[in-house]
């Protein structure tokens, strides 16, 4: 008896990480017969996703890892004249 497929409401992130792999799976199979346009802009993509990810964990590592209190910006007073 087959199973009924879940609604995208109801998928998991883990399936629904499944379904994105998958189809970008597919995708890259199909890459060797693209046009050259379409392979120009999936490595656009690709470089911007890339891009993304190094720059979010750049930025963890810079305030998880290096956040020590000489890093930390003290509040500027205003001054005041007598």
């Amino acid at each position: 008896m087959a199973q009924p497929q879940p609604q995208p409401s109801t998928m998991s992130w883990k399936e629904e990480m499944q379904k994105i792999a998958d189809q970008v799976l597919t995708k890259l199979q199909g890459l060797p017969e693209a046009d050259p346009l379409e392979i120009g802009a999936f490595t656009i993509l690709l470089i911007f996703i890339a891009t993304v990810l190094i720059m979010f964990i750049l930025a963890c590592i810079h305030c998880c890892c290096c956040s020590g209190p000489q890093h930390r910006v003290s509040r500027v007073k205003p001054f005041h004249q007598p």
